[in-house]
């Protein structure tokens, strides 16, 4: 099992979102993805989260410290 980790900033942008699903692919079925939001408005995450929604990902938000906002993601039906 690969676990990776992607750090987005304040704000989310279509790049992001790009380099979010090219990433994705590169997952297996066993795969994890740590998604770290540096943005204090959740908000910023709905295009992640709808990429992941998109790739077939199962996704667990997580508050964190000093305003980042955790998304842990892997396919459905593991």
């Amino acid at each position: 099992m690969a676990d990776m980790t992607m750090d987005f900033g304040r704000v989310i942008e279509a790049r992001d979102i790009k380099s979010l699903r090219e990433r994705l692919k590169t997952l297996g079925p066993e795969d994890e993805i740590a998604i770290r939001i540096e943005a204090a408005d959740a908000t910023q995450a709905d295009g992640i989260i709808e990429e992941l929604k998109k790739e077939g990902f199962d996704y667990q938000p997580h508050g964190g410290h000093e305003g980042d906002y955790y998304l842990i993601a892997r396919r459905k039906g593991r």
